[in-house]
């Protein structure tokens, strides 16, 4: 369906001109992009101050991002931080995330761990899986947090708990070795079971090393094989030295006995 920016351009404006922080948000992403009205970056700016003088956190967002590109007169970090801050002590989830990457990256200068930790617990807590992942990697090598392997069980949990793939493949792990939690090897063996099926190519060479031993589960080289196959085609190089060990195993098992056909009992 092609859009009718025209129309929607003149809602907004009469949106806006009541005092809508929304639809001066819309409308100035709307002259930003020159869809339905003319591109005017002066006119996105003040739509954008607008509606973040009003407390709406999506408008700080997009000044945010307004700020951190070069228009012509190069990019200014410190305003494009100060808006995202706002957004971000807002509630506003995105804005949270930028800031946590950023100060834990340096972006804005030196990179700040304990900033950067603080955020992706705040982004945590409103259940991104993303974040949650990133904070239980922070608790385990004591990155901007003193380390806690329980903790870093936890938000692996609660992000594996939302298919977040990595995570579950951690917390299986964790799960194996007993690391910040009694080792559970039938859990572990759930999880690993869930982050193989996405394709985690670590957890299907572990998955397959259950298989090929038995542990927990039966003796299933076949399994173990197709799981180990899977890895392989990811390139993992664990893969083709337990595939080359399994057909060795299978090339010394005896071939089962033949048995001599019964007599008949005749008729």
């Amino acid at each position: 369906m092609q859009r009718d920016y025209d129309t929607a351009a003149m809602w907004l404006r009469r949106a806006a001109e009541a005092g809508d922080g929304d639809a001066e948000t819309t409308l100035g992403i709307l002259h930003l992009h020159g869809h339905g009205v003319d591109r005017d970056l002066a006119a996105a700016e003040q739509l954008f101050r607008q509606a973040a003088e009003r407390g709406y956190a999506p408008a700080h967002f997009q000044l945010g991002h307004f700020y951190s590109e070069d228009r012509g007169e190069g990019a200014n970090p410190v305003e494009a931080a100060r808006c995202y801050r706002a957004a971000a002590e807002a509630g506003h989830l995105p804005s949270q995330l930028i800031l946590a990457r950023n100060h834990l990256t340096g972006v804005w200068g030196p990179s700040d761990e304990a900033e950067a930790a603080a955020w992706f617990y705040r982004a945590a807590e409103a259940g991104h899986a993303g974040a949650q992942f990133q904070l239980a990697t922070m608790y385990c090598i004591a990155q901007g947090v003193l380390k806690d392997l329980g903790l870093a069980v936890a938000w692996f949990r609660r992000a594996a708990e939302q298919d977040e793939r990595f995570a579950q493949y951690n917390l299986a792990v964790m799960l194996h070795k007993g690391d910040g939690v009694e080792a559970d090897p039938e859990e572990a063996l759930k999880w690993y079971q869930k982050a193989a099926e996405q394709g985690v190519p670590q957890a299907q060479i572990a998955l397959g090393d259950f298989y090929a031993a038995g542990r927990v589960v039966t003796i299933d080289h076949d399994e173990a094989r197709r799981w180990f196959e899977k890895a392989a085609s990811q390139g993992h190089e664990g893969a083709e030295p337990r595939l080359a060990a399994l057909a060795r195993l299978q090339e010394q098992q005896p071939a089962p006995a033949i048995q001599p056909p019964r007599a008949g009992t005749g008729s």
